[in-house]
This record gives structure tokens, C-alpha cells and sequence, in this order.
């Protein structure tokens, strides 16, 4: 190279123009880069795909030799594995705090006596959303049929027992299931689309219970059997009672306020998993044997309150 072209090349490259050039070199070449490494993700995505629906042909294959049964039975038992993961899943979420418990209660409505009053007496939920008083038994729940009806909440948790025992308006366990089978009923006519769960009875403790009738659960199991077999929700406080016994109150009949959340997240996994019943199939739904022809899935779960409570945990609530 010539003096002259050297001088000409050096003043190229201190011009703008040998800048504009470099700088066009560099942004091409970085495109070519991006477009490669898109090319080659969608290439890898691609193959995941094949590989998944490779798989499960090669799955289908496999049980076309088999037993019917048996794969019914491999399939519900994978479903059933799935779904009490997704049900461990979300009862760590509400337990932790991740959702908040109280924001998946809604427009639901909870009734009962003097334990249900701390619904609201510790502030959880709002006092028009808990129809309780101290004192209350099921023979009050249908005092409040036209408040009921006018606020028509997707979900209605009933929380009685204790004092419907101690009081002695029924002599027998018979007399109380059938009563609160009548009740169950006229609610449900009232409410067809609405939820009814109903909370097993807590017991008192030593030294109340010493005061209080033994056979609570007994009654409770019975309240229990009538619940299942009209097709109604039930909620089962039994194993709280027995791990949290520190939060009963010293007259050991009332409880403490942080058993609320605790209640109020069993009281929702119990949504959740009649909900999951209703995904299985309506074979897994109680009929009712009451004035209705037979209390359906939808009106057993309650659509809209599967909707709100679903979304509400899809979303994951924070508290």
C-alpha cells in the first residue's frame, strides 16, 4: 500500500462514515446472533413437544393390551395423586399466608352461636356477613331466612351443636338429625344456588366438658351421616380441636382468635375438595333425599362460588 492510500484509509476510518459503516457491521451481525439463538429455542421447544406427544403415544400404545380396569384404575390413582398434590399445594399457600384465607370468603355467609361470633368479634369478617348470636341453635337459622335470601350468598357455613345438646329442646340424636335435615331443606328452597356446608360440632374441654353433654360426637357423626347422604358439604374441625387445644379459652368452650384462621382455612380446603368431587363426576355427589328430587353438583358446590374461589386461589390472593 502506497503512502497516499494509507493516508487515504486513515482518513476513512477517522470520518464518520467508517464509524456509520462499523457501527452497520456490528448491529448485523448482532441480529444474525439474536436470530440464531431464537431459531435454536424454538428448535429446542419443538423437540419438547415431539418428545411429550412421542411419549404419550407410546403410553396409549402400552395400554391398548391391558386390562380396561386396569388402566382405569392407573388413571385414578395418577388423578388422585395429582389432585391431592394440587390440594397439599394450596393448603401450604393458605397456611403460609401467600393467600389470604379471608378473601376467599366473599359473599359467603356463615351462621351459628357464640364460637361463630368471633368471625367477626376478632375482626375477620364483616358483622353482616355472621349471622351468630351466643345462645343460637339450628332452631334460629331460619329466623334469619329473609336476611338470607336477600344477601343469597354463593357459600353458607352453618356452626352449631353445642348448645343445641346442652339445651335439651331434643332428647335424642335422632329427633336433633332429622330437625336439621328440615332445616337443610327449607334452606336449600330458599338458597338453590347456594352452597350449605355444615361444620362438625366442637366439643368442650376439661373442665367444662364435665358440664357439658358427652355425646357430642356421636351427635356430631350423626349430623354427619344426614350431611353426606342429602348431598350438602361438611366440614371437619375434629383434628383441629385435637392439635390446638391451647386455643380454647380458660372456660374451655369458646376458642382463642387464632384458631379463626385456622377454621376459616378448613372451612375453605373443604370448599376445595367438594369442588374436586364435582370435577370427578356426579357420581360423587350425595343425592338428597329431601323435598327436592335430588340436590345437584352444581347446587351442592354452588357454580358461582366455585368460580370466585377458584379464581381467587389461581390468582393466589396475597394477604
Amino acid at each position: 500500500m502506497t503512502g497516499k492510500e494509507k493516508d487515504e484509509v486513515m482518513s476513512l476510518r477517522g470520518s464518520g462514515k467508517f464509524r456509520s459503516r462499523r457501527g452497520i457491521i456490528a448491529a448485523v451481525v448482532a441480529a444474525c446472533i439474536a436470530a440464531c439463538v431464537i431459531a435454536a429455542a424454538a428448535g429446542a421447544g419443538r423437540r419438547e413437544k415431539t418428545a411429550e406427544v412421542t411419549k404419550g403415544v407410546e403410553f396409549l400404545k402400552a395400554q391398548e393390551s391391558r386390562d380396561p380396569k386396569e388402566v382405569e384404575q392407573v388413571l385414578t390413582a395418577q388423578k388422585k395423586a395429582k389432585m391431592q398434590a394440587e390440594r397439599a399445594e394450596m393448603q401450604k399457600k393458605l397456611e403460609d399466608g401467600t393467600i389470604d384465607v379471608w378473601s376467599l370468603f366473599g359473599d359467603s355467609v356463615i351462621m351459628g352461636d357464640s364460637r361463630a361470633v368471633g368471625f367477626y368479634a376478632f375482626e375477620f369478617l364483616p358483622e353482616s356477613r355472621v349471622l351468630a348470636e351466643a345462645g343460637n341453635t339450628i332452631a334460629n337459622i331460619l329466623d334469619h331466612e329473609d336476611e338470607l335470601v336477600q344477601l343469597n350468598p354463593t357459600t353458607l357455613f352453618l356452626c352449631y351443636g353445642l348448645n343445641d345438646i346442652s339445651i335439651g329442646l331434643w332428647s335424642t340424636k335422632e329427633d336433633y338429625v332429622k330437625d336439621y335435615a328440615s332445616i337443610l331443606d327449607e334452606l336449600h328452597k330458599k338458597l338453590p344456588n347456594t352452597s350449605i356446608f355444615v361444620n362438625s360440632i366442637i366439643p368442650a374441654q376439661q373442665p367444662a366438658i364435665d358440664t357439658t353433654p358427652a355425646a357430642v360426637p356421636e351427635w356430631s357423626e350423626a349430623v354427619h351421616k344426614m350431611v353426606e347422604e342429602k348431598g350438602f358439604g361438611w366440614v371437619s374441625v375434629d383434628d383441629l380441636v385435637s392439635e390446638h387445644q391451647d386455643l380454647y379459652d380458660p372456660d374451655s368452650i369458646h376458642v382463642q382468635a387464632a384458631f379463626y384462621p385456622l377454621w376459616a382455612t378448613q372451612m375453605m380446603l373443604s370448599v376445595y375438595d367438594e369442588q374436586q368431587a364435582q370435577g370427578q363426576g356426579s357420581e360423587n355427589v350425595s343425592s338428597s333425599s329431601g323435598s327436592d328430587s335430588a340436590v345437584s353438583s352444581e347446587s351442592v358446590a354452588g357454580t358461582s362460588s366455585e368460580n370466585a374461589v377458584s379464581s381467587s386461589w389461581d390468582s393466589g390472593s396475597a394477604s
